[in-house]
């Protein structure tokens, strides 16, 4: 096999990597792996982007083909392209290089596992039935839960291009002692890693955040983990540099972000996939939907309608532009409100887990003093595997079957 993996940011890499590391140890493919490891999104034929992005790969037959959208010569004529994003630029551009020039089979990595649905999810899926996002081929998803909500959004057909491998993220970081010291980790102290959310719910998360920072600025350290384009959104940069929360420290590089989430003793989120770091550490986890109800909050219309404007996307102008609407009620028409009635159904079901699983965010901190809980039943819903760390062997295997 001849393939190409693309990563633009260190999330992405995060991605990607295991499946490169596979595919050098444990096959003979040719493969390239042109990637960042920069927090802020790259763009790889942009010229001041192009000294930033690196590669790996292994070569065995040579026969180099010139890629316009990567702006680099490739050893190989590709046969496979691996990506971790695919409704935006540059990624975009990629794609269809990729498919009209090569007709290369295109896989996306899903990057998080999607576990109950809104109507940003829903207007976000619909993105994949456009062009060039509707030439990728497969997506590698984490769990059948997480399959089952993205058809949700879409339909019967997606599924079929919906392939459930596991979670490809090596979550285990190999040295702390420079983070340790960068973060100024004191022995004295416990620590608590707050994760934090850019939807309709940020200014709840906030405040808990705040509250939290108050109650406990004699014995433990916060650090808040913002999202890689937080600081720089016109919305939220006033908030950054310095913080908005006294006593919290901004988590700004995603390179940290590993090595942190074993540092610390606690971890604070909304029910996403950010609790797989939690997991992977065997970490006290504390839910924040119990005081910021996510999924209630954006599921409900008139957010979106009265231009709520509290996150990144609740707004119904900001879609019907993305969209080309030219009324609310085609708006909604678009949305298909009845979906909101299946949404619900499943998202009590994984809520109830959630429920059962986790400690309670609320506003005198008691879950400080809870132990923390047993929520392996919660990793059916995150990955199907049980994160047997094989999800990028998988991909091989059935990329192999498809190029035969």
């Amino acid at each position: 096999m001849n393939i190409v993996l693309y990563a633009g940011d260190k999330k992405y890499h995060s991605v990607l990597e295991p499946i490169a590391k596979e595919l050098k140890e444990n096959t003979s493919s040719n493969f390239l792996f042109y990637y960042t490891k920069s927090t802020q999104l790259l763009y790889p034929a942009h010229h001041p982007h192009i000294g930033q992005f690196e590669y790996d790969g292994q070569i065995n037959d040579e026969d180099p083909v010139n890629s316009f959208s990567l702006g680099i010569q490739i050893p190989f004529k590709p046969e496979v392209l691996i990506i971790a994003r695919e409704r935006w630029q540059p990624e975009q551009s990629i794609i269809q290089e990729f498919k009209e020039k090569w007709d290369c089979i295109i896989c996306c990595v899903e990057v998080s596992s999607h576990l109950s649905n809104n109507i940003e999810n829903r207007l976000e899926m619909l993105s994949r039935n456009n062009p060039p996002q509707n030439q990728v081929d497969y997506f590698f998803e984490h769990s059948e839960w997480a399959r089952s909500r993205r058809i949700d959004c879409l339909d019967e057909n997606f599924g079929k291009k919906s392939i459930v491998v596991g979670n490809t993220r090596n979550f285990y970081p190999q040295n702390l002692d420079l983070t340790y010291k960068k973060y100024k980790i004191s022995p004295s102290k416990q620590q608590i890693l707050f994760w934090g959310v850019i939807n309709t719910t940020r200014n709840t998360a906030l405040k808990a955040l705040k509250t939290l920072a108050e109650k406990t600025k004699d014995t433990h350290q916060i650090f808040y983990k913002c999202y890689p384009g937080e600081p720089y959104n016109e919305k939220f940069k006033n908030q950054f540099n310095p913080f908005c929360v006294d006593g919290v420290t901004v988590i700004y590089d995603e390179n940290d972000i590993y090595p942190m989430a074993k540092i610390c003793d606690t971890h604070i989120a909304a029910a996403s996939s950010v609790f797989n770091f939690a997991f992977a550490h065997n970490k006290k986890l504390v839910n924040l939907d119990s005081v910021c109800n996510a999924n209630t909050e954006m599921n409900n219309i008139d957010n979106y309608i009265n231009e709520s404007n509290r996150g990144v996307e609740d707004s119904a102008k900001f879609w019907m532009r993305v969209w080309g609407l030219k009324t609310i009620e085609e708006f909604k028409d678009f949305i298909d409100l009845d979906r909101l009635k299946i949404f619900d159904s499943t998202n009590k079901k994984y809520e109830r887990q959630i429920k059962q699983n986790t400690i309670p965010f609320d506003w005198e901190c008691h879950f400080l003093k809870i132990f923390k809980k047993n929520n392996k039943n919660l990793h059916k819903f995150f990955d199907s595997y049980g994160f047997d760390n094989q999800a990028p062997q998988r991909i091989i295997n059935f990329l192999k079957t498809k190029i035969k």
